[in-house]
Protein backbone atom coordinates (compact mmCIF):
# COMPACT_ATOMS: atom_id res chain seq x y z
CA UNK A 1 0.00 0.00 0.00
CA UNK A 2 1.37 3.09 -1.13
CA UNK A 3 -0.05 7.23 0.01
CA UNK A 4 0.66 10.19 -1.38
CA UNK A 5 -1.66 11.89 1.47
CA UNK A 6 -4.97 12.00 2.93
CA UNK A 7 -2.99 10.92 6.91
CA UNK A 8 -5.04 11.62 9.58
CA UNK A 9 -4.22 15.28 10.92
CA UNK A 10 -2.36 16.36 7.74
CA UNK A 11 -2.13 20.35 6.36
CA UNK A 12 -1.81 20.66 2.30
CA UNK A 13 -1.62 23.60 0.67
CA UNK A 14 -1.52 23.92 -2.99
CA UNK A 15 -1.72 27.30 -4.20
CA UNK A 16 -3.54 27.69 -7.35
CA UNK A 17 -2.03 28.74 -10.78
CA UNK A 18 -3.72 31.83 -10.89
CA UNK A 19 -3.27 33.02 -7.47
CA UNK A 20 0.36 33.07 -8.49
CA UNK A 21 -0.31 35.06 -11.17
CA UNK A 22 -2.75 37.80 -9.82
CA UNK A 23 0.65 37.96 -7.43
CA UNK A 24 2.98 38.03 -9.78
CA UNK A 25 3.64 42.07 -9.77
CA UNK A 26 5.38 42.12 -6.78
CA UNK A 27 9.11 41.66 -7.30
CA UNK A 28 9.98 39.91 -4.00
CA UNK A 29 7.28 37.11 -4.78
CA UNK A 30 9.02 36.54 -8.21
CA UNK A 31 12.63 36.07 -6.81
CA UNK A 32 11.08 33.13 -3.98
CA UNK A 33 7.23 32.08 -3.67
CA UNK A 34 5.65 28.33 -2.09
CA UNK A 35 3.46 26.77 -4.53
CA UNK A 36 3.21 23.56 -2.04
CA UNK A 37 3.01 23.05 1.68
CA UNK A 38 2.21 20.59 4.06
CA UNK A 39 2.50 19.13 7.46
CA UNK A 40 2.08 14.89 7.48
CA UNK A 41 2.25 13.58 11.22
CA UNK A 42 2.40 9.48 11.55
CA UNK A 43 2.78 9.26 7.17
CA UNK A 44 2.05 4.96 7.10
CA UNK A 45 2.12 4.13 3.81
CA UNK A 46 3.91 7.56 2.84
CA UNK A 47 5.66 7.10 -1.40
CA UNK A 48 6.52 9.66 -3.71
CA UNK A 49 8.40 8.31 -6.46
CA UNK A 50 9.02 11.15 -9.32
CA UNK A 51 11.05 10.19 -12.65
CA UNK A 52 11.51 13.40 -13.74
CA UNK A 53 11.64 15.08 -10.37
CA UNK A 54 9.13 18.61 -9.64
CA UNK A 55 8.93 21.68 -11.32
CA UNK A 56 9.70 23.30 -8.21
CA UNK A 57 12.54 22.77 -5.21
CA UNK A 58 11.31 20.39 -2.81
CA UNK A 59 12.04 20.45 0.92
CA UNK A 60 11.23 18.03 3.58
CA UNK A 61 12.15 18.22 7.34
CA UNK A 62 11.69 15.57 9.26
CA UNK A 63 10.55 16.07 13.09
CA UNK A 64 10.02 11.88 14.09
CA UNK A 65 9.95 8.59 12.76
CA UNK A 66 12.03 7.34 10.11
CA UNK A 67 11.80 7.58 6.46
CA UNK A 68 14.56 7.25 2.75
CA UNK A 69 14.87 9.78 -0.35
CA UNK A 70 16.42 8.57 -2.73
CA UNK A 71 17.89 10.17 -5.88
CA UNK A 72 19.22 8.71 -9.25
CA UNK A 73 22.14 8.03 -7.48
CA UNK A 74 22.50 8.65 -3.62
CA UNK A 75 20.04 7.71 -0.99
CA UNK A 76 19.73 9.48 2.44
CA UNK A 77 18.64 8.07 5.91
CA UNK A 78 15.59 10.92 7.44
CA UNK A 79 15.14 10.60 11.36
CA UNK A 80 14.49 13.77 13.77
CA UNK A 81 16.06 16.50 12.34
CA UNK A 82 16.88 15.28 8.83
CA UNK A 83 16.24 17.93 6.08
CA UNK A 84 16.80 17.44 2.80
CA UNK A 85 16.60 20.06 -0.52
CA UNK A 86 15.79 18.34 -3.59
CA UNK A 87 16.55 20.35 -6.89
CA UNK A 88 13.42 20.80 -9.79
CA UNK A 89 13.47 18.28 -12.70
CA UNK A 90 16.26 15.37 -11.45
CA UNK A 91 14.48 12.46 -10.31
CA UNK A 92 13.83 11.60 -6.64
CA UNK A 93 11.98 9.47 -4.63
CA UNK A 94 10.83 9.24 -0.73
CA UNK A 95 8.93 7.12 1.84
CA UNK A 96 8.44 6.70 5.05
CA UNK A 97 9.70 3.68 7.06
CA UNK A 98 7.25 0.84 7.43
CA UNK A 99 8.17 0.45 11.28
CA UNK A 100 8.65 4.52 12.45
CA UNK A 101 6.49 5.91 9.47
CA UNK A 102 7.73 9.56 9.85
CA UNK A 103 6.15 12.93 10.78
CA UNK A 104 7.46 15.30 8.05
CA UNK A 105 7.29 19.43 7.35
CA UNK A 106 7.33 20.04 3.36
CA UNK A 107 7.61 22.68 1.13
CA UNK A 108 7.55 23.06 -3.04
CA UNK A 109 8.97 26.65 -3.71
CA UNK A 110 10.69 28.10 -6.78
CA UNK A 111 11.75 31.79 -8.05
CA UNK A 112 14.10 34.20 -9.73
CA UNK A 113 16.78 34.52 -6.70
CA UNK A 114 16.70 30.94 -5.40
CA UNK A 115 20.34 29.95 -6.09
CA UNK A 116 21.04 33.31 -4.03
CA UNK A 117 19.74 31.88 -1.18
CA UNK A 118 21.37 28.24 -1.27
CA UNK A 119 25.02 29.25 -2.75
CA UNK A 120 25.84 31.67 -0.09
CA UNK A 121 29.59 31.29 -2.24
CA UNK A 122 28.08 31.98 -5.35
CA UNK A 123 29.20 28.58 -6.69
CA UNK A 124 25.66 27.53 -7.83
CA UNK A 125 24.93 23.87 -8.62
CA UNK A 126 21.42 22.16 -8.56
CA UNK A 127 22.27 19.93 -6.40
CA UNK A 128 20.61 18.10 -3.34
CA UNK A 129 21.50 19.57 0.01
CA UNK A 130 21.15 17.11 3.28
CA UNK A 131 21.22 18.24 6.74
CA UNK A 132 20.73 15.89 10.00
CA UNK A 133 20.52 18.69 12.70
CA UNK A 134 20.56 17.15 15.88
CA UNK A 135 20.27 20.19 18.24
CA UNK A 136 17.21 20.34 19.96
CA UNK A 137 17.21 24.27 19.61
CA UNK A 138 17.40 24.02 16.41
CA UNK A 139 15.07 21.74 15.49
CA UNK A 140 12.44 23.31 17.64
CA UNK A 141 13.43 27.02 15.51
CA UNK A 142 12.80 25.11 12.51
CA UNK A 143 9.61 23.94 13.50
CA UNK A 144 8.62 27.33 14.79
CA UNK A 145 8.83 28.70 10.83
CA UNK A 146 7.05 25.63 9.06
CA UNK A 147 4.12 26.45 11.71
CA UNK A 148 4.44 29.87 10.91
CA UNK A 149 3.96 29.24 7.21
CA UNK A 150 1.60 27.25 7.23
CA UNK A 151 -0.64 29.47 10.12
CA UNK A 152 -0.23 32.04 7.58
CA UNK A 153 -2.03 30.19 4.62
CA UNK A 154 -4.84 28.75 7.07
CA UNK A 155 -6.69 31.87 6.92
CA UNK A 156 -6.70 31.89 3.12
CA UNK A 157 -4.32 32.65 0.11
CA UNK A 158 -4.17 36.49 0.54
CA UNK A 159 -1.00 38.38 -0.90
CA UNK A 160 -0.27 39.08 2.36
CA UNK A 161 -0.26 35.51 3.79
CA UNK A 162 1.41 34.58 0.62
CA UNK A 163 4.26 37.48 1.14
CA UNK A 164 5.02 37.05 4.66
CA UNK A 165 5.53 32.79 3.60
CA UNK A 166 8.14 34.19 1.38
CA UNK A 167 10.28 35.73 3.82
CA UNK A 168 9.79 33.14 6.39
CA UNK A 169 10.70 30.81 3.80
CA UNK A 170 13.82 33.41 3.08
CA UNK A 171 14.60 32.68 6.59
CA UNK A 172 14.33 29.05 6.67
CA UNK A 173 16.98 28.57 3.67
CA UNK A 174 19.14 30.89 5.09
CA UNK A 175 19.28 28.75 8.21
CA UNK A 176 20.03 25.67 6.67
CA UNK A 177 22.35 26.65 4.44
CA UNK A 178 24.54 28.21 7.32
CA UNK A 179 24.70 24.98 8.96
CA UNK A 180 25.26 23.00 6.16
CA UNK A 181 28.30 25.05 5.49
CA UNK A 182 29.06 24.61 9.37
CA UNK A 183 30.94 21.78 10.44
CA UNK A 184 28.92 18.95 12.21
CA UNK A 185 31.18 17.59 14.22
CA UNK A 186 34.05 18.31 16.96
CA UNK A 187 36.43 16.15 14.94
CA UNK A 188 36.40 19.10 12.13
CA UNK A 189 39.18 20.89 11.88
CA UNK A 190 38.41 24.31 14.22
CA UNK A 191 35.15 23.59 14.88
CA UNK A 192 34.67 25.48 17.90
CA UNK A 193 36.78 28.18 16.46
CA UNK A 194 35.06 28.74 13.40
CA UNK A 195 31.53 29.17 14.98
CA UNK A 196 32.65 31.71 17.21
CA UNK A 197 34.06 33.44 14.28
CA UNK A 198 31.37 33.62 12.24
CA UNK A 199 29.02 34.87 15.44
CA UNK A 200 31.44 37.77 15.61
CA UNK A 201 30.88 38.62 12.09
CA UNK A 202 27.34 37.97 11.97
CA UNK A 203 27.51 40.38 15.51
CA UNK A 204 29.47 43.25 13.69
CA UNK A 205 28.03 43.40 10.34
CA UNK A 206 27.77 47.17 10.62
CA UNK A 207 31.76 48.11 11.27
CA UNK A 208 34.00 46.96 9.51
CA UNK A 209 35.72 43.57 10.22
CA UNK A 210 39.64 42.71 9.46
CA UNK A 211 41.51 39.31 10.20
CA UNK A 212 43.12 40.84 12.91
CA UNK A 213 39.63 41.75 14.77
CA UNK A 214 39.09 38.24 14.34
CA UNK A 215 42.41 36.76 15.12
CA UNK A 216 42.47 39.25 18.47
CA UNK A 217 39.02 37.79 19.66
CA UNK A 218 39.98 34.31 18.64
CA UNK A 219 43.47 34.32 19.93
CA UNK A 220 44.67 32.57 16.92
CA UNK A 221 47.21 33.29 14.02
CA UNK A 222 45.96 34.66 10.81
CA UNK A 223 47.25 31.63 9.26
CA UNK A 224 45.19 29.42 11.10
CA UNK A 225 42.37 31.52 10.74
CA UNK A 226 42.90 31.41 6.88
CA UNK A 227 43.21 27.40 7.13
CA UNK A 228 40.37 26.06 9.14
CA UNK A 229 37.89 28.64 6.81
CA UNK A 230 39.48 27.75 3.32
CA UNK A 231 38.89 24.07 5.12
CA UNK A 232 35.30 23.86 6.55
CA UNK A 233 33.84 26.70 4.14
CA UNK A 234 35.55 26.73 0.98
CA UNK A 235 36.69 30.03 1.16
CA UNK A 236 39.16 32.56 2.93
CA UNK A 237 37.57 34.51 6.09
CA UNK A 238 37.49 37.62 4.20
CA UNK A 239 35.64 36.51 0.94
CA UNK A 240 33.21 34.97 3.59
CA UNK A 241 33.00 38.12 5.17
CA UNK A 242 31.97 39.64 1.82
CA UNK A 243 29.93 37.23 0.89
CA UNK A 244 28.00 37.76 3.93
CA UNK A 245 28.03 41.92 3.98
CA UNK A 246 26.79 42.03 0.12
CA UNK A 247 24.02 39.31 1.04
CA UNK A 248 22.58 41.67 3.53
CA UNK A 249 23.24 44.70 1.06
CA UNK A 250 20.86 42.47 -1.28
CA UNK A 251 18.43 42.34 1.05
CA UNK A 252 18.57 46.23 2.09
CA UNK A 253 18.60 47.36 -1.84
CA UNK A 254 15.25 45.00 -2.50
CA UNK A 255 13.43 45.61 0.85
CA UNK A 256 14.30 49.44 2.38
CA UNK A 257 14.43 52.57 0.65
CA UNK A 258 17.78 53.24 2.02
CA UNK A 259 19.92 55.07 -0.51
CA UNK A 260 23.34 53.19 -1.64
CA UNK A 261 25.26 55.39 1.08
CA UNK A 262 23.05 54.31 3.49
CA UNK A 263 23.50 50.90 3.44
CA UNK A 264 27.26 50.71 2.67
CA UNK A 265 27.53 52.61 6.27
CA UNK A 266 25.56 50.37 7.57
CA UNK A 267 27.40 47.41 6.58
CA UNK A 268 31.04 49.10 7.90
CA UNK A 269 31.91 50.08 4.88
CA UNK A 270 33.45 53.55 4.68
CA UNK A 271 33.79 54.72 1.16
CA UNK A 272 30.40 53.71 -0.86
CA UNK A 273 32.14 53.75 -3.96
CA UNK A 274 34.43 50.69 -2.49
CA UNK A 275 31.19 48.92 -1.63
CA UNK A 276 29.87 49.56 -5.23
CA UNK A 277 32.71 47.65 -6.45
CA UNK A 278 32.58 44.88 -4.24
CA UNK A 279 28.98 45.08 -4.56
CA UNK A 280 29.22 44.61 -8.55
CA UNK A 281 32.56 41.96 -8.35
CA UNK A 282 29.91 39.23 -6.71
CA UNK A 283 26.63 39.81 -8.41
CA UNK A 284 27.70 41.23 -11.92
CA UNK A 285 25.97 44.36 -11.40
CA UNK A 286 26.09 47.93 -9.63
CA UNK A 287 24.10 48.14 -6.59
CA UNK A 288 22.01 50.40 -8.24
CA UNK A 289 21.08 48.42 -11.30
CA UNK A 290 20.52 45.24 -8.74
CA UNK A 291 17.76 47.51 -6.58
CA UNK A 292 16.18 48.46 -9.91
CA UNK A 293 15.59 44.94 -11.33
CA UNK A 294 14.66 43.14 -8.01
CA UNK A 295 13.56 45.76 -5.77
CA UNK A 296 10.18 45.76 -4.54
CA UNK A 297 7.60 48.39 -4.02
CA UNK A 298 7.34 47.91 -0.56
CA UNK A 299 9.52 49.55 1.24
CA UNK A 300 10.90 50.48 4.61
CA UNK A 301 12.77 52.87 5.77
CA UNK A 302 15.55 51.17 8.23
CA UNK A 303 17.19 48.22 8.11
CA UNK A 304 15.73 45.19 9.40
Amino acid sequence: MKKLDGFANEYLFVLPQEIIKEFSFSTILKNLYITDLGFYPHAEYHYVHRPVGANEWVMIFCTNGEGTVESKDNSWKMNRGSIIIMPPNQEHTYYASKDKPWDIFWVHFTGTMVKEYLSPSYNFKPEFWYLNESSEDSNNYLMSLFWQMIQALSSGFSFEAIFYDSQVLGTLLSYIILHTKLPQDNKTMGNEHLTKAIQYIYDNLDRPISLKDLTNYLGVSVSYLSRIFKKNLDMGANEFITSIKVKQASHYLQNTNLSIQQIAQSLGYNDPYYFSRTFKKVYQVSPAHFRKQYGSGLKISHPV
